[in-house]
Formats: structure tokens, C-alpha cells, sequence
């Protein structure tokens, strides 16, 4: 078996290793025939199909979040796209023409697909520069479907930074238009319209919107498990707030079941910790504590898998813009190098026709020596940075920890909070009855059937009281239970000691509260006991 395994991964190896060195050696020959060419139609289909053969990474790669290996796709074709030159070239082509209209169309779409990674990567700046450029030119070229389809992921993006009327306008924008006529991923727009509903408070706007992007994705046949999980859990989400448990329950399940399979959806920032997350919150919401305990647990593993490998795929993607940056700036210091060597060509030369220009040639040694401590200078900055990054990184994995402790306790205290406030208005409740029945009694006319009413009144709110008490209790006793270390096994104890131990901390517990108690006690204790089994 370890011979042909072996023949397996060199043959994958050297068939992997022959595909690159293939795309590489057809852009080498496409630019060879394009320096060769003068004609400007021939040499704007050679420049399309070098940018139809830059970078093997899109969208399907930023899902998985391979940031940095997108991230080079991507900015390597936007160089060639916003060459002055090149540019230059297909306007002298013609707008009108077939290859100028692919052009922009290319241009277009990897502006739109450059901004899902700036997205990606929490850069909500660079990510509506980019959506803004792309819608602009979408419009240019009178593409409605992608018009649309980029003002759903701006109204996303404004909802990301929790600018909700932005989001709300963008929306509105969007159906303006009658939409219903698109097909393929226009599931995706119902779906980021309904979660920016949802987030306005409009459920049942939000409903319709969702149940519009399962049909679009069933009817389509087009990115099933994407399209559905989606409009799933958003659906699943509304109804929990319409207080629809069973369509909520019904819903989140269906959409746990496809991410548990697919893992994450990272253009929506949805997986599979959202989907243990929804249903933690249904069953919070519908009062069932074990099961929400039991998927806040789910959520919080799955999460923490998740950060680490969301800040992994940012630190990659760190890097790479870091090396970016270097290789910017070895271009600039070979420049200023290059600069350097030329004057200093220039000024031999000159010196020997005209020795009196010593001074200048010595003025330019100066300035090439201040190039070279900036360099030096510039270098320090960027091991700094480097340092600094690290530090963040760390911080982020602190900050998420921080965030789910938060979650946790902000729920505990939203379900202890609910019986408090029943026993608190009951109390206040009472507490009037009890002065409105003092002053009936006082009276010299009693009115008897106003007593009985007020008591039996009385009588019902201390039942609600206690009612909503026993509550409290049993949600603490259910988190107690939930986080008791013990085994509940029992073990062989001394029950003298026990009871000793116990007097004495009763004793204490006394002096606690008033210094002035005092007392003292005797214990006779039966030596002759054999010790029990208690827990």
C-alpha cells in the first residue's frame, strides 16, 4: 500500500507543480505577443486573456478564507485594470465594441469581488470604496442585475457597522426595481434584505423576503445548501420574535443540519457557530434551559474554533499586505538607487570635462546618503509594525473570549430578571391592597364583600409571588446543577465531624451578623458511630 500512496502524492505534486509553471509559462507567452502586436485590437484581446489568466483565487477560496491567496488574485488583476496605458488602449478600441464592453464587464465584477474580501477582512472602509466604484460602473454599463446585487451587499455592510437607516435606504433602492424577473444568486439579495429588516424590527417584511430566497433557490436549482441555510436561519430568527415556536425550532434545525455540513458562509459572516447560536436563543426565548445551555455550549466550542481560525486567515492576510509593502518599497529604494547610480554616471563624466563641478558631485554623494539612512530608517518602521500586529492578534483572541463570557452572563441575567420583575409588581401590588384593606376596616360601615374581595386578591398575589419565587429558585438550581462539578457519588463521611463543623459555622454565621451575641455550647457526641455514606 505504501508504494502506490506514495506514486499518488508525487504524481499530484508534479501534476500541481506542471499546472502553475503552465499558467505561468501562457502569460509569459500572451506578453511576448502582446509586446510583438501594433495593433490595438489585437493587443486588447492578448491583455483580456492576461487578465482572464491572473490569479487562479475567487469567491469560492474567500468562503473558505483564503484571504491572502485572494487577496493577491485580485490585486494583481486591479493593477492591470487601472494601468493609465491600458486604460488608454481599450478607449481607443471603442466603447462600443465587444471587447471593450468584456473589459469592463471583468473590470466591473472584480471590483465587486474585491470589496466581499475587504469585507472578509473587517475593512468596512475599503469595502464600501470599492462596492461604490463597482455600482458606479455597473450603472455606467445599465446592468440592473448587478446593480442590484451590489446595493444588497452595501445595505449589508452599512448593517455590519450598525448604520441601520443607510442599510434601510439601500434596501428600499433595491426593490424600486422589479426584482422578481432575476434568477441565480438573486437568492442572496432576498436574504440580505430580510436580515436588514430583521434588524429594523419589520418581521414580517423580513418573513417574506426570506421565503422569497428559498423559493428563488429551489426554483433555480443554484447554490442549494448556501441559498438554503441562509434563508433558513434568517427565517428561523423572525419567527422566534413573531413567538412562532414551532416554525422557529422547525427552521433553525433545517439550517443547523446544512451548515453542520458546509461549515461557514464567510461573504454573509454566517456558520455553523450562528446556527448553534439561533437555537441557543429559541429555546432561551421559549423558556427551555436545559436545551439552550446545551447549544450555548455548542455555539461557544464552535465559535472559539472558528476565531481561532478567522484570526489565522487575518494574520495571513496581514502578511501578505505586509509583504506588499516591502516589495513597494524595494521598487522605491532600486528607483532612488537606480537615480543615484545615473547622476553619479553623469557627474563623472562631467568631472572629467569640467573639474569645478566637484562640489555638485559631492552634494549628490550627501543625498544618496540620506536615501540610504531613510531606508534604513523606513526598515525599523516595518519591524515595528510587525511587532505591533502580533500584539493585536493576541488582543483579538482575549477580546473574543471577553465577548462570549458577556453572552453568557447577559443571558443568565435576562432569565433570572423575568421572574424578579413578576415577584417585584406582585409585591407593590400587594402592598396597596394591604393599605386599601386596612383603611376598609377602619371604617365605621364595613363593606364585607370589598374585604373578601381584597383578601382573596391579597391571597392570589402571594400565590403569584411565591409561584414566580419557586421560578427564580429552579433557574438557579438548574445553572447550579448545570455547572456542579461533583460526581454526585457518595463517599464514606464522618458524621460527627459533619455536625460539628456545621454548629461552628452556624455559631460564626450568628456573630457575623451581631457582634454583641454570644453563647456557649456543648457537644456529646456518640464515638461509637460508624461513618456513613452521604454526598
Amino acid at each position: 500500500m505504501k508504494a502506490p500512496s506514495l506514486l499518488f502524492v508525487i504524481l499530484f505534486f508534479s501534476t500541481f507543480a506542471f499546472a502553475q509553471k503552465s499558467a505561468s509559462f501562457k502569460i509569459d507567452s500572451l506578453q511576448n505577443q502582446y509586446n510583438l502586436d501594433k495593433t490595438d485590437s489585437l493587443k486588447a484581446s492578448l491583455l483580456l486573456e492576461i487578465i482572464y489568466n491572473t490569479g487562479e483565487y475567487n469567491l469560492g477560496n474567500l468562503n473558505k478564507g483564503q484571504f491572502a491567496k485572494v487577496y493577491d488574485a485580485y490585486r494583481s488583476r486591479l493593477d492591470i485594470y487601472e494601468n493609465l496605458e491600458n486604460q488608454q488602449l481599450f478607449e481607443r478600441v471603442g466603447k462600443e465594441s465587444d471587447i471593450n464592453e468584456r473589459f469592463r464587464a471583468s473590470f466591473n465584477n472584480d471590483l465587486f469581488n474585491y470589496a466581499m474580501l475587504m469585507g472578509a477582512t473587517a475593512n468596512s472602509g475599503e469595502q464600501l470604496h470599492y462596492f461604490k466604484r463597482a455600482y458606479q460602473m455597473a450603472k455606467e454599463r445599465n446592468n440592473l442585475w448587478q446593480q442590484t446585487t451590489i446595493l444588497s451587499n452595501i445595505a449589508f455592510a452599512f448593517q455590519q457597522i450598525n448604520r441601520l437607516d443607510s442599510a434601510q435606504f439601500y434596501v428600499n433602492k433595491i426593490f424600486a426595481n422589479p426584482v422578481d424577473k432575476f434568477g441565480g444568486y438573486f437568492f442572496y439579495v432576498f436574504y440580505l434584505s430580510g436580515d436588514v429588516r430583521l434588524e429594523a424590527g419589520n418581521y414580517e417584511q423580513a418573513k417574506d423576503l426570506f421565503l422569497k430566497g428559498i423559493e428563488n433557490v429551489l426554483k433555480n436549482n443554484f447554490d442549494l445548501d448556501i441559498g438554503l441555510s441562509i434563508n433558513y436561519l434568517g427565517l428561523s430568527k423572525t419567527y422566534q420574535h413573531l413567538n412562532r415556536r414551532d416554525s422557529s425550532y422547525y427552521y433553525g434545525v433545517k439550517s443547523l443540519n446544512i451548515l453542520k455540513k458546509i461549515k461557514e458562509i464567510q461573504v454573509v459572516k454566517v456558520d455553523l457557530a450562528s446556527a448553534y447560536e439561533n437555537m441557543f436563543e429559541h429555546f432561551q426565548r421559549f423558556a427551555q434551559q436545559d436545551s439552550a445551555f446545551k447549544y450555548l455550549n455548542l455555539a461557544h466550542k464552535e465559535r472559539e474554533v472558528f476565531t481561532k481560525k478567522t484570526i489565522s486567515n487575518l494574520a495571513a492576510f496581514q502578511q501578505v499586505l505586509l509583504k506588499r509593502q516591502l516589495t513597494l518599497k524595494d521598487l522605491e529604494r532600486e528607483k532612488i538607487e537606480t537615480q543615484g547610480r545615473i547622476r553619479m554616471y553623469v557627474l563623472i563624466a562631467t568631472l572629467l570635462v569640467f573639474l569645478g563641478f566637484g562640489a555638485v558631485l559631492l552634494y549628490n554623494y550627501l543625498q544618496k546618503k540620506k536615501a540610504n539612512v531613510l531606508l534604513v530608517t523606513q526598515k525599523e518602521e516595518i519591524q515595528t509594525t510587525l511587532l505591533k500586529l502580533k500584539a493585536t492578534q493576541t488582543q483579538l483572541i482575549q477580546s473574543e473570549k471577553l465577548a462570549s463570557l458577556g453572552e453568557l452572563t447577559a443571558g443568565i441575567a435576562h432569565e433570572i430578571q423575568n421572574p424578579l420583575n413578576f415577584v417585584n409588581n406582585f409585591s407593590d401590588l400587594s402592598v396597596d391592597l394591604a393599605k386599601e384593606l386596612k383603611e376598609e376596616v377602619e371604617k365605621t360601615e364595613i363593606d364585607k364583600e370589598l374585604i373578601i374581595d381584597l383578601a382573596t386578591d391579597l391571597n392570589q398575589n402571594q400565590e403569584k409571588i411565591h409561584h414566580h419565587g419557586r421560578r427564580a429558585s429552579s433557574i438557579v438550581k438548574g445553572m447550579l446543577e448545570h455547572s456542579r462539578t461533583s460526581s454526585g457519588v457518595k463517599e464514606l463521611s464522618d458524621i460527627n465531624a459533619l455536625a460539628n463543623e456545621y454548629l461552628r459555622l452556624a455559631y460564626h454565621g450568628l456573630r457575623a451578623k451581631d457582634k454583641n451575641f454570644n453563647a456557649d455550647f456543648k457537644t456529646d457526641f456518640d464515638e461509637s458511630l460508624s461513618k456513613i455514606e452521604i454526598i
